[in-house]
């Protein structure tokens, strides 16, 4: 400990500038506004993403889902073409046929012919998750 007190007494005049220096530093930073921050690269959208949080949620979150579309089959129709097969298989307003999610009920696809009024034809779909064949 003598030692670090001997040092301080050899040197006190070099600290005390170097500390007066900081604090000078400091107070001139602060009075002028500098910012010692590099500035932050403007953020831009490079993709968008959606997620489809079905999985491991209650029954009830499909109904709400049927229910959001209800009265606009048009609309279902897009949403359910979004739908994975198991989750397709969850709801009650879409039947998975031909390797796609349609619009449908137990009776079937609620849609029997495309965009351009050509007939699709399915030998079988899913809804609920049975089979049932046409």
């Amino acid at each position: 400990m003598s030692e670090l007190i001997d040092f301080i007494k050899a040197n006190y005049l070099n600290i005390v500038i170097i500390v007066v220096s900081v604090l000078c530093l400091l107070v001139v930073i602060e009075v002028k506004d500098i910012d010692l921050n590099p500035p932050k690269p403007e953020s831009k959208l490079v993709q968008q993403v959606t997620v489809e949080t079905f999985e491991d949620i209650n029954l009830n979150s499909y109904d709400n889902f049927c229910d959001s579309y209800l009265g606009n089959s048009l609309e279902l129709e897009g949403a359910c073409n979004q739908l994975t097969e198991t989750n397709c298989n969850k709801t009650k307003c879409c039947v998975y046929g031909n390797n796609k999610c349609v619009a449908g009920d137990s009776n079937g696809p609620t849609y029997k012919t495309d965009k351009n009024g050509k007939l699709i034809t399915m030998d079988s779909f899913y809804y609920m998750g049975t089979k049932h064949t046409i």
